[in-house]
């Protein structure tokens, strides 16, 4: 005959009690849970009490086991056992959630540019930054990121209390085109250029990044060459080593607009 274990309902609601505290006050990644309703005088105990208990302790951690209570023999010490034991063992499967914010370090990435790219070890904020801008592909941002945090960060972005301001802005300026010639007739060189007037920077500002995708690569538009009718003169030099005399003419302009784009990732930032 299995042994029997009696509780007195102090003893109940003790244990009772010691689920509760585990229901109220979980570790991080796990939210509290509804307590067991204590027991008072007089209770007609029943297997009612042992599921429950039970029960709740399934909700703390799914991996508990119990042997299933039946009429006759609630108070079985196995019964006890197993519930201590399950409330020793505590919570499980409480996975701290991972924060929405990029994290601090640094990784090296493939950056294509001028003459086929280069490798470059910058901040991981740096790495979304290139990657917004279409500079980096998805696949070199997930591997220069620690492992899974591309991904946890595309889908968790935006958050309530996350985001990205961004603006574009517009720089628009002028090139004068100059040509040296030699006063007795010829040109001296090929044409050249100089920034010779610019505009203020035009911020449109855009407010919160939508999505971290690579969207918003900015870029350059180079305008044709006009040239003057009648070239002005701007000055006489002289050539030592030709030894001979030239005259700088300014003969035409062509402009130049330039787009880009500005983020803000003080917010989305992992603290230090």
């Amino acid at each position: 005959m299995a042994a029997l274990y009696p509780l007195t309902l102090d003893a109940w609601n003790s244990l009772l009690g010691r689920i509760n505290s585990l229901a109220s006050f979980p570790p991080e990644g796990c939210d509290p849970i509804a307590q067991v309703p204590l027991v008072s005088a007089p209770h007609k105990w029943s297997v009612q009490d042992i599921a429950a208990a039970q029960n709740k302790l399934k909700e703390i951690c799914s991996d508990n086991t119990f042997t299933t209570a039946l009429p006759g023999g609630k108070w079985r010490k196995l019964f006890i056992d197993e519930l201590d034991a399950a409330i020793d063992n505590g919570w499980c499967n409480c996975e701290p959630e991972e924060p929405c914010c990029i994290p601090n370090g640094q990784g090296t990435v493939w950056i294509e540019g001028p003459g086929g790219g280069y490798y470059v070890t910058i901040p991981y904020w740096q790495i979304i930054e290139q990657y917004l801008y279409a500079n980096i592909s998805y696949g070199a941002a997930e591997a220069a990121l620690p492992e899974g945090v591309m991904a946890h960060l595309v889908e968790c972005y935006p958050g309530s209390s996350v985001f990205i301001p961004h603006s574009l802005h517009h720089n628009h300026w002028v090139n004068c085109i100059y040509q040296d010639r030699w006063l007795e007739g010829g040109n001296r060189g090929e044409e050249y250029w100089s920034t010779c007037g610019s505009d203020p920077v035009e911020i449109t500002y855009l407010g919160r990044l939508p999505a971290i995708a690579p969207d918003y690569h900015g870029g350059t538009s180079v305008g044709g060459n006009n040239y003057y009718d009648q070239p002005m003169n701007m000055g006489y030099h002289y050539d030592y080593i030709e030894q001979r005399w030239y005259a700088t003419w300014w003969i035409g302009y062509f402009e130049v607009d330039s787009y880009s784009y500005y983020f803000d990732f003080s917010l989305f930032r992992c603290p230090t």
